[in-house]
């Protein structure tokens, strides 16, 4: 285990409460970027603890989210529960 997995598995009891501005600008900007814009299906990457995911099942008939973390991962499935949702865990590099 890599130690930025490390950090986020450690984060992730977190990272939905502590202040993120980085973060939450990336939320408003992806909403903006993309609101009006269906489509069939969208691969997130970083997914997280799922706080785009929930949004992007909205406008994506089918969402693949994929993370390095485990518990960052098993964050956004205790959030969503959705047959048109499925979460990986894998190192992207």
């Amino acid at each position: 285990m890599s130690n930025i997995q490390q950090a986020y598995n450690i984060w992730s009891e977190q990272y939905d409460t502590n202040e993120n501005k980085t973060r939450d600008l990336e939320s408003i900007a992806l909403r903006n970027a993309l609101k009006g814009n269906p489509f069939e299906n969208c691969l997130e990457i970083g997914c997280g603890t799922g706080k785009n995911t929930l949004w992007l099942k909205s406008i994506a008939k089918q969402v693949l989210a994929i993370d390095l973390s485990e518990n960052m991962l098993t964050k956004a499935k205790e959030k969503i529960s959705d047959k048109h949702v499925k979460f990986i865990h894998a190192d992207l590099s």
